[in-house]
């Protein structure tokens, strides 16, 4: 395939309705690359296609992915290479990564997802799908803002619930575009109980299933209740509160995150 992606850039076509799922695709085969690539935008992906581990790195460091499919076999380093050495570099947090590989044991393979080449593609797209599912967005420590927040969320979430895993991750995405300190979001865990304080804010938010996303502020209140996979109801909340992000309004922003649950 001669119109192969050149590297580190984007192709994204995600259905309407759906929150686009970042991935970072590694093939040197420029053939192979290309066609891979294609389909996963045909499944609804934003996908960065690169011919090499050296290259994912390099795009490691400048944008945060959902998650990382890698070959085994890449010209220079390997792509044990690669996921070891970004996990070491802190690269791969809240980031999901799978690795294809046509050897029966790959070297250095253990402890990581590893689909053996021929795979099905339903396989490949559903084992995509549940790792995305089980990873966390990683933890970010911010200032208290200086001025009150325009928008004030609080997440309930179980920590042993993979449906609220899936709303971490789509409320990530979803406020990914918002410059941070205009919202404050609170995400509580309610696996473990905690003090008066807590069981006070279950009391006051009314929350009876996980995961629930309520709206503080503005008023009036409202709740959101799921995985927010569709993200038509989060999408007008955020264009009500907040505007719309795609009007600049400084810097992009890139660090509005949603914090992980503790360990």
């Amino acid at each position: 395939m001669s119109d192969a992606a050149p590297e580190d850039r984007e192709r994204s076509s995600p259905p309407p309705g759906r929150l686009a799922t970042r991935l970072l695709y590694v093939e040197d085969d420029d053939d192979l690359r290309g066609m891979i690539a294609d389909t996963l935008v045909e499944a609804g992906f934003v996908v960065t296609p690169v011919p090499s581990a050296e290259a994912a790195m390099k795009s490691l460091r400048g944008a945060r992915f959902d998650i990382l499919v890698t070959d085994y076999h890449l010209l220079g380093e390997t792509g044990v290479w690669l996921l070891e050495s970004a996990t070491a570099a802190g690269l791969l947090e809240g980031t999901a990564a799978i690795m294809l590989t046509s050897e029966r044991r790959p070297p250095g393979g253990e402890g990581y997802t590893v689909l053996r080449k021929p795979v099905d593609i339903v396989t490949l797209l559903d084992t995509i799908g549940a790792a995305v599912g089980q990873a966390l967005p990683a933890a970010y420590a911010s200032p208290a803002p200086p001025q009150p927040a325009e928008l004030e969320l609080v997440l309930y979430v179980t920590s042993t619930s993979q449906d609220s895993h899936r709303a971490i991750r789509n409320l990530d995405r979803a406020l990914r575009p918002y410059d941070r300190e205009r919202y404050a979001l609170t995400m509580i865990d309610v696996a473990n109980g905690g003090d008066d304080a807590w069981y006070q804010s279950l009391e006051d938010d009314r929350v009876i299933v996980t995961p629930t996303l309520v709206k503080k502020s503005p008023g009036p209140k409202t709740w959101i209740v799921g995985t927010l996979a569709s993200n038509d109801a989060v999408t007008q909340m955020l264009l009500t509160a907040l505007g719309d992000p795609a009007r600049p309004s400084g810097p992009p922003d890139t660090r509005g995150q949603v914090p992980s649950l503790p360990p």
